[in-house]
């Protein structure tokens, strides 16, 4: 068995040019035909977050402070990660679907298309974090090295959706329910998630509860590391688990699309 991930694991790296490549025209193919062309990377996400800002803060009349900051970075620093987050659990569980015409070409990896799609979407998320990084200059707060914890927070992310990836992408085709199951995932996820809200306003003693949600580590790792200036180090039992749990995602996922890869062509 370790043998076999070895090999999977060396074998994407071997790729790694065909990975970039593969990534650089999924990205541009998103926004092609469109006249204002990869702009709606930046623009969607832009406009929702600054109309849910006014709804809350103007329309909805909620408190202006969380954690002690204006309510704009709070809900920015979390949304700028589920952005990331959702995308790529939505597009990764149908990624071999939409990629069918590939399955009998022998010499492609299929088991790169889920990070194809994770790398397709990385440069609209780091302009993102720079957009946040600049609300939060704005906002007078003041920034710190903790911004360097981005990249390994990121690399947290990537690793843990790659192993959801490997496992749903593999399974949709087998079990179409799969895409249904991982929209209520998504939607709510959104919510039990702490995006909007403050994890603190709920009882320590049930604090744990949303600590099992793997994404609420990434979500307060990225406020840890843009505001809060708390290293991943002074949290070990949740780092802990959340490796845990990342670790367990890519072992089966990949044992599952080794498994079913063979039986692709017969379901497609």
């Amino acid at each position: 068995m370790i043998k076999k991930i070895q090999y999977f694991i060396k074998d994407i790296y071997n790729n790694k040019s065909i990975l970039f490549e593969l990534a650089k025209r999924d990205f541009q193919k998103q926004y092609m035909g469109s006249y204002l062309g990869f702009i709606w990377v930046y623009l969607q996400p832009l406009l929702f977050v600054s109309v849910i800002y006014m709804i809350f803060n103007f329309g909805l009349k909620s408190a202006a402070l969380v954690d002690s900051v204006p309510f704009v970075v709070h809900l920015i620093t979390g949304i700028i990660a589920w952005f990331y987050i959702a995308g790529n659990l939505n597009s990764n569980t149908r990624v071999i679907m939409q990629h069918s015409f590939l399955l009998k070409k022998v010499n492609f990896r299929l088991s790169m298309l889920p990070i194809v799609n994770l790398m397709s979407s990385v440069i609209p998320h780091i302009f993102l974090i720079f957009v946040t990084i600049f609300i939060v200059y704005l906002n007078g707060l003041t920034l710190s090295v903790y911004l360097l914890q981005l990249v390994y927070y990121f690399i947290a992310m990537f690793f843990l959706l790659l192993g959801i990836g490997w496992l749903t992408s593999s399974s949709q085709l087998f079990i179409p329910d799969i895409s249904k199951f991982m929209s209520l995932i998504i939607t709510f996820g959104f919510w039990l998630t702490p995006i909007f809200w403050d994890i603190n306003r709920i009882p320590k003693d049930y604090q744990w509860l949303i600590n099992l949600n793997p994404f609420a580590y990434i979500i307060q790792g990225y406020r840890d590391s843009i505001y809060l200036e708390i290293g991943f180090w002074e949290k070990p039992y949740e780092t802990f688990y959340f490796w845990s749990i990342t670790i367990v995602f890519l072992l089966v996922g990949i044992s599952v699309f080794k498994r079913l890869r063979p039986h692709f062509a017969e379901v497609v």
